[in-house]
């Protein structure tokens, strides 16, 4: 593989990506509203072959955690448009490997009721006595 051929910064790749896709307006727009906001001010100077697994993680964390605070569910979404992106890049090799294979964030697991914190349904009859109308 030519070294010289990963020397594409993400930010052009993406942009390509997204033109050569044959989806729908309101898909593509979409995808090129991430590209412009999420992935292109954190990543986009990069070049591909400089891309390791370790910056798209910490990438899908910082869209969870920081300002972005997108839901763990859109996170995982907008990872498999960035792996599909570099895979595309693995297929025209351009890269060796896809370093956002696989990267998600884990959902947070719903928290088990404690049963005693539970209102009994006469509790539930006394709460509803004093609640204001």
């Amino acid at each position: 593989m030519d070294p010289a051929r990963g020397a594409v910064r993400l930010q052009v790749w993406a942009q390509d990506w997204v033109e050569r896709r044959a989806i729908g307006d309101t898909t593509r727009r979409n995808y090129a509203g991430f590209i412009r906001n999420h992935l292109v001010p954190r990543l986009g100077q990069r070049t591909l072959a400089s891309l390791a697994r370790r910056d798209f993680e910490q990438f899908a964390k910082n869209l969870h955690r920081s300002g972005a605070g997108l839901a763990a569910s859109t996170v995982n979404d907008r990872m498999l448009v960035v792996a599909a992106m570099l895979e595309a890049a693995v297929v025209d090799k351009q890269i060796p490997d896809n370093p956002a294979r696989g990267v998600r964030i884990s959902r947070a697991r719903p928290a088990a009721a404690d049963e005693d914190e539970i209102p009994t349904p006469t509790e539930v009859d006394l709460i509803a006595a004093h609640i204001s109308p």
